[in-house]
């Protein structure tokens, strides 16, 4: 038997569902993409992406970084190009019906093999979109398909599927909810853990047995636990180093929800903070309470970012203007929770709409200063913002 029909056969095995929607939500998220891909008169969209393909398909898997495609034509039901490892996954989470495989042993034939589904689906010399600014599809990919249908055109669109995953519908914020519930539980627990004599290490094992503990799945990004000289820098996390007074500690994690991530960043002083610290600590706390009261939907991201940026001057080397005030967040696959689709900063021409969704860590991390930041996860609403991490937000002493 070759590996063709084996897939054939696999996938048509019955097989419960584990999807985290409902197959009419998922067709709707297809029409909204859909009508995006008539604004740009495309015939076809490739999603190589794995959260748009996990967006639109219901696909989950850790193995983010082996191959997969949404061949998403403008009619007609879509078809999923899965590595062979991913083939499993994607039975078990998603809805769409048609699924093939890629051997672990084929990488060379991948773009044969989806250039033959989109002649199969008469699209050869079509107008088809494709990803070229995110993960997931290979130079060699792209030029095979190049050379394997000539005439076709390939159209950069990356942000095709971006612009309906903007606004969150109720059950995807009801997920981000849940995420908060076990972050919030997991932010109790290792707050009072934290203190001079213990690694950084144990605090992180904390971390993850109470998100672990409490419901959540595999992490979109690993709880960060960062301390000593490292701490000074920025995506720098546990690495056996002890704790020591006078030090900070920055924590940063959320738990996962079906991919649905609320996010939170808090940092507790290791002994009486340093004039420093605390001024530090105050004026991101009263910048991120600037924020949240200024949210209003309708209102530009850009001219947030500039309302309350200058506290930020006071205690940080780099301009308020560089500064990112808030990031999109929401359904996410390793190694990211971050969405980037949409972003608080100067000149970000963004209109505010309910049912976006943001992660606001802001920090300072000056090297050979002790770092320190805090965060919340909040949606847009129709008033305002409604905060899903919310805590107390004031400096722990330990």
């Amino acid at each position: 038997m070759d590996f063709k029909q084996y897939i054939k056969d696999v996938t048509s095995l019955p097989i419960a569902k584990e999807l985290a929607f409902s197959e009419s939500e998922y067709r709707l998220r297809i029409e909204n993409v859909r009508k995006v891909m008539d604004e740009r008169g495309l015939d076809a969209l490739l999603v190589t992406y794995a959260p748009d393909l996990s967006y639109l398909s219901g696909y989950q898997s850790f193995g983010t970084g082996w191959y997969g495609c949404m061949v998403l034509p403008r009619e007609g039901e879509p078809v999923l190009h899965m590595h062979g490892l991913e083939i499993g996954p994607t039975m078990i989470t998603s809805w769409v019906k048609d699924i093939r495989g890629v051997s672990w042993s084929y990488n060379d034939g991948v773009a044969g093999d989806l250039a033959d589904i989109l002649k199969e689906l008469r699209l050869e010399g079509r107008r088809i979109g494709v990803y070229t600014k995110r993960p997931g599809l290979s130079v060699d990919i792209y030029e095979g398909l190049k050379r394997a249908l000539r005439g076709a055109t390939l159209i950069e669109s990356s942000d095709v599927v971006a612009q309906p995953r903007m606004i969150k519908s109720p059950s995807e914020l009801e997920y981000m909810r849940s995420s908060a519930q076990i972050t919030m539980k997991a932010l109790d627990a290792v707050l009072p853990v934290i203190k001079a004599g213990i690694t950084d290490n144990q605090i992180a094992a904390v971390i993850y047995q109470t998100l672990v503990n409490e419901g959540s799945e595999y992490f979109s990004t690993q709880p960060i636990v960062s301390a000593g000289q490292r701490n000074c820098f920025g995506h720098t996390t546990f690495r056996r180093t002890f704790i020591q007074a006078g030090d900070t500690v920055a924590v940063e994690f959320g738990a996962a929800f079906q991919r649905y991530t609320s996010a939170v960043f808090h940092t507790v002083s290791i002994g009486k903070p340093s004039p420093l610290v605390a001024k530090r600590a105050k004026v991101i706390n009263e910048t991120l309470d600037l924020l949240l009261h200024a949210v209003k939907p309708g209102r530009i991201a850009h001219d947030v970012a500039r309302e309350i940026g200058a506290g930020m001057n006071e205690i940080s080397g780099m301009p308020s203007s560089s500064f990112v005030y808030g990031y999109s967040i929401g359904l996410g696959l390793p190694p990211t929770w971050s969405e980037d689709i949409y972003f608080i900063r100067d000149g970000i021409e963004l209109e505010l709409k309910p049912g976006m969704t943001f992660h606001s860590p802001l920090t300072v991390r000056v090297p050979g200063t002790p770092g320190i930041g805090f965060s919340e996860t909040w949606v847009v609403t129709e008033t305002g913002c409604e905060i899903l991490t919310i805590h107390d937000r004031e400096l722990t002493v330990a």
